[in-house]
């Protein structure tokens, strides 16, 4: 049988710490070659974009699929997950929130990996739909010793801020992206700027940046100066991130980098790659996090009896 699940069914099923632990575990047998991630395709029609991504984790017996559009009314994400041994359809599910937490899950991995300490100064810019389970994803790892926020609205940020107060963090809203990052151990950017909000200045005192708001080539959220400033950059797939994280697409364009120095997140979790000095992870989504937290989501799901089950067949 096939389950169907809804968002707010899903979100129900999400707990932050299990789905870092997932999305580590799915980075690790990547670099041990027991998962196979295959990078983002688009098909663009007259009034909306549809994209799918898609991965196999042998070591789950899980492949799946994320497909999502976006057009003017908004975007629509949905997941397919099936029995990589027999090839059955286990779930249909909503994937707006799964993919929230995947993607701060994510950074979670990143920062545990590169940054590597146990407390820290964080700065977080954007306060979006994605910016709450960044936050949530680095308290996962260390200890956020202050939580320093900035975006573009102050309204929107001072309410932010005031939530994240209200969650625990030592939260404080700041004026601009420098003043925000000035003194931060670590810097996560969410937002959907077209061009850089932060230079190497800015990023000055930071050990390591998680960019994690644009997979598109012509957008960026730091310049290419900033990236060169960082001694290991790393992506979760450096097929796809050629093609289209603007950051490092603009800074190999200038002469700031190199994709030979490139490293990929699962090669670095495995422990076949060692990062060095200060670290900057470019994040653009990769499917393998989906499945690993759709599978998460499945093995709850059945084991609660939360879902509505249904045969194609």
């Amino acid at each position: 049988m096939t389950i169907l699940l809804s968002e707010s069914e899903v979100e129900s099923l999400l707990d932050m710490d299990e789905v870092v632990a997932a999305v580590e575990e799915a980075f690790r047998r990547e670099g041990m070659g027991e998962a196979q991630n295959f990078m983002r395709t688009r098909t663009r029609g007259p009034a909306s974009v549809l994209s799918v991504m898609h991965a196999t984790s042998s070591y789950l017996g899980r492949a799946g699929l994320k497909a999502y559009a976006s057009s003017k009314g908004g975007t629509r994400f949905l997941v397919l997950l099936f029995d990589a041994n027999d090839s059955s359809p286990l779930a249909v599910m909503a994937a707006d929130m799964l993919g929230r937490f995947r993607t701060g899950a994510a950074s979670g991995v990143a920062t545990k990996h590169l940054y590597g300490r146990r407390s820290g100064t964080v700065a977080l810019l954007g306060s979006g739909k994605q910016a709450l389970t960044q936050a949530l994803a680095l308290r996962s790892v260390m200890k956020v010793d202050e939580l320093r926020v900035w975006s573009r609205d102050s309204a929107h940020r001072e309410a932010f801020a005031s939530a994240l107060r209200e969650r625990g963090f030592e939260a404080n809203s700041f004026a601009s992206p420098a003043a925000a990052a000035e003194g931060a151990d670590v810097v996560s950017t969410i937002t959907s700027s077209k061009t850089p909000l932060l230079d190497e200045t800015a990023l000055r005192d930071a050990s390591h940046v998680n960019a994690c708001g644009s997979n598109v080539a012509d957008h960026a959220e730091v310049t290419p100066e900033a990236v060169g400033s960082f001694d290991t950059v790393v992506v979760d797939d450096l097929p796809q991130a050629k093609l289209e994280y603007g950051e490092l697409i603009q800074a190999e364009g200038a002469g700031k980098f190199s994709w030979d120095a490139a490293i990929e997140l699962g090669a670095v979790v495995a422990g076949r790659a060692k990062p060095k000095g200060r670290t900057l992870f470019k994040s653009g989504g990769a499917a393998l996090e989906d499945v690993a937290a759709a599978s998460l989501v499945y093995k709850k799901a059945k084991s609660l009896g939360r879902c509505t089950e249904f045969s194609f067949y």
